[in-house]
């Protein structure tokens, strides 16, 4: 395994894979869905390796959704998981638009209401990108400029 820190933070994890995970790979690779789950249990498995402990997967609030919450020391995060099996047209973070922001930041404030949470908080993003050789994990702490936006 060999991990690479950019100079802006960001986290890269590249593993190579063994042959039977190729077959695994184009078999997933049909379906949105079993690319997403399997993301997400990659970036599960990846913050818990970083000392994350995770709350709560997939925590919904009405009709909006939160992919991960999970606690590292006094700080609660809330993370949304993006997963491609290639990055050639743009990368996994590009899609956490505007509107899906304000979607996270409403089920924050939700989850944070409901559970009487008042510390400290802050939104990351895993980028998951799969391919038939690696996988390669971004992430993107505190990635929402929550001055800029209203959460509710």
């Amino acid at each position: 395994m060999q991990l690479i820190i950019r100079n802006k933070g960001d986290i890269f994890e590249i593993v190579n894979m063994e042959i039977e995970r190729l077959e695994h790979f184009w078999e997933m690779s049909g379906s949105k869905k079993r690319v997403g789950d399997w993301g997400e249990k990659q970036a599960r498995d990846w913050l818990v390796r970083q000392g994350v402990e995770v709350l709560h997967q997939n925590w919904r609030s009405g009709h909006k959704e939160i992919d991960i919450i999970g606690r590292q020391t006094d700080v609660l995060i809330f993370i949304e998981v993006k997963c491609r099996s290639t990055s050639i047209f743009a990368p996994p973070e590009t899609a956490v638009n505007s509107k899906k922001w304000k979607n996270i930041g409403i089920a924050a404030t939700d989850y944070m209401i409901k559970n009487k949470y008042f510390g400290k908080f802050r939104f990351d993003i895993l980028a998951v990108t799969i391919t038939p050789y690696c996988k390669q994990i971004m992430h993107f702490k505190d990635a929402f400029d929550r001055s800029k936006t209203t959460l509710c």
